[in-house]
């Protein structure tokens, strides 16, 4: 567990970032995705001045990339504002081992807030207390959401059928995040945000909930209209925004970890990652869900969807949850089409 202090008077702020995803040969500072990254990093702290910066996931990914892991950290403990982070499903594809080296490794940075945890609950299940005069105005509960949740089951002719689905949380993390929360009602700190990567289950049920069924399609929405209230039903127009351009990545089966959440009446927002073209915020049964923004153009990006997330928190708790927009120039969005294109067609 570990606590940051709030000034009196003074707003608490956090900026998340997610789905960076930047790969070792994305950091030369002549590659258009290191330029983006940087670009944008250097606009949303000038902005925000954040008191902490978070990461819902997916930081690097995929074989061999912990030179990328390296990188990155160098580059944001440069900053001096503490960071803290949770695991992606592209952060662990190269096995727990890695998992545990790359976690030592962030270890040794001066800025970085990071806590293992019990290895039987994953990698990074930990607790952050803002506290303003020795009272925890917020908690914020980080938590493993692992990979990929591979079943087999019997088809109507009982042949075996390989099932995917992406993981949620475990029985047993539920049970560790029930005793926080208890922890937490005890000392008098009453709510929490929880930071994950894979949306759980809910997040689909919630999104069907709050729009209008003409306006569930993928892209059917602009984020502009979002703001507007377009596609929303009228009782949510006025407290939800953002898009839903791709899938809903959460497992494909009810996990039940929203039925905790809601019961224990503790943690009022959520913010996952995982999807890079999904932003939306949304009220459901007392409990904000949100995608945070994507941060920069690597793995698959829209243009008009980069930048960050800011959550300010004051003496009672989050004041307030949105979006903070980067725009990418005409000429560096078209360097990154060009590398994108030459790396399609074998060039690079």
């Amino acid at each position: 567990m570990f606590t940051l202090n709030k000034e009196k008077g003074k707003d608490f702020k956090i900026l998340n970032l997610t789905d960076i995803q930047i790969h070792f040969a994305d950091w030369p500072e002549t590659r258009p995705q290191y330029k983006v990254l940087d670009l944008t990093l250097r606009e949303l702290i000038n902005r925000t001045t954040p008191d902490l910066i978070t990461i819902s996931g997916d930081i690097s990914g995929g074989e061999g990339m912990q030179e990328s892991y390296k990188n990155f950290a160098d580059y944001i403990d440069k900053f001096g504002i503490p960071w803290a982070f949770v695991w992606g499903n592209h952060d662990v594809e190269d096995g727990i081992e890695i998992v545990e080296e790359i976690g030592d490794l962030y270890l040794t940075y001066k800025n970085c807030i990071f806590e293992k945890g019990d290895k039987e609950l994953g990698n990074g299940n930990y607790v952050i207390e803002i506290e303003e005069d020795g009272k925890t105005v917020e908690a914020l509960i980080m938590m493993d959401t692992h990979a990929d949740d591979i079943k087999y089951l019997l088809d109507g002719d009982c042949n075996l059928v390989r099932n995917f689905s992406y993981a949620s949380l475990t029985d047993k993390q539920l049970k560790w995040y029930e005793n926080e929360v208890n922890r937490l009602n005890k000392k008098g700190a009453t709510e929490s945000i929880l930071f994950i990567h894979i949306p759980f289950y809910a997040y689909r049920e919630a999104f069907l909930e709050v729009t209008e069924d003409d306006k569930r399609i993928n892209g059917a929405v602009s984020i502009e209209e979002s703001y507007q209230g377009v596609g929303w039903k009228d009782e949510y127009k006025d407290r939800c925004f953002g898009v839903k351009r791709e899938a809903i990545g959460s497992p494909n089966y009810d996990d039940g970890v929203f039925n905790v959440i809601s019961k224990l009446n503790h943690t009022k927002n959520v913010i996952a990652g995982h999807e890079h073209i999904n932003n939306f915020s949304i009220p459901y049964k007392g409990i904000r869900l949100s995608y945070a923004l994507k941060t920069g153009v690597c793995a698959y990006a829209d243009r008009d969807l980069n930048g960050g997330t800011l959550i300010t928190i004051d003496e009672n708790g989050v004041k307030d949850l949105h979006h903070e927009y980067v725009s990418i120039s005409d000429e560096l969005w078209q360097e990154y089409i060009d590398l994108c294109d030459k790396i399609k067609r074998g060039l690079l």
